[in-house]
């Protein structure tokens, strides 16, 4: 229709309800990616600052043991959280692991082993009579959280919510991390090294690649969350002219 004082093409009314699930639908498509980049941006962020406070602490126990108390709790608590924030989201869909059953239970298993192992040694303080304990509970305690990272990270490539090649990223990030140290453990118990009286080259060199890597991978994990949550989502296709016609 055309109204003839101002020669302006006005549409014809649209029926109640028409478009309504293509508005639904885009509104909750947004909503998803919203709450992703929210989940990436604080879970990253809680990852760098995670990595920098444990690497600070070595450094602080020197100069002033409390301070060290806080850096080596707060790196506990920031990567603890930055777990959780991964696996349960911030938002509807922010979730990295979908909130699948399997994931979320290792992502609490390795956000709450930490606090398990301090209450264990509250309750069991450390003496010559739990040393035996201790060494046999160390393997045990290592093996639970490594597991537990294992699942989680495969369950984040499954999960499909990071898409592409990144979506491997964290499983790459544990191997940098995980293998040095079972290499230099492998190698300590092979070669039957009493590491108290004998220095090995190969056994240091590959426990401080761990380290190296126990604070690059997260640092590197953490900066690719915020690069990615500052991505704007692909339009999920062609925009479609409904009105005016196209010439």
């Amino acid at each position: 229709m055309t109204d003839a004082a101002d020669a302006v093409t006005v549409p014809p009314p649209v029926p109640q309800g028409a478009g309504a699930p293509d508005d639904v639908s885009g509104a909750a498509g947004r909503a998803r990616a919203g709450g992703l980049a929210r989940t990436l941006m604080i879970g990253g962020v809680l990852l760098i600052v995670s990595a920098v406070a444990a690497f600070a602490a070595p450094n602080a126990f020197a100069t002033s043991l409390p301070f060290h108390t806080v850096l080596y709790w707060g790196s506990t608590v920031a990567f603890s959280a930055s777990v959780l924030v991964f696996a349960f989201g911030v938002g509807h869909g922010g979730s990295i692991v979908g909130r699948r059953p399997l994931g979320v239970t290792a992502a609490l298993v390795l956000a709450l082993w930490p606090f398990v192992e301090r209450v264990l040694t509250w309750a069991m303080p450390f003496d010559e009579g739990t040393a035996e304990f201790y060494q046999g509970w160390g393997y045990v305690s290592l093996t639970v959280k490594i597991a537990a990272a294992v699942v989680l990270v495969v369950q984040i490539a499954r999960a499909g919510v990071v898409t592409g090649r990144l979506r491997w990223a964290p499983a790459w990030a544990l191997a940098a991390v995980v293998v040095p140290q079972i290499l230099a453990q492998v190698l300590v118990i092979a070669m039957g090294i009493d590491q108290s009286r004998t220095e090995v080259d190969g056994v240091i060199l590959l426990f401080g690649l761990g380290q190296l890597a126990a604070f690059a991978a997260p640092v590197t994990l953490g900066i690719l969350a915020i690069v990615l949550a500052q991505r704007r989502p692909a339009p999920s296709g062609e925009p479609v002219q409904v009105f005016p016609p196209t010439a």
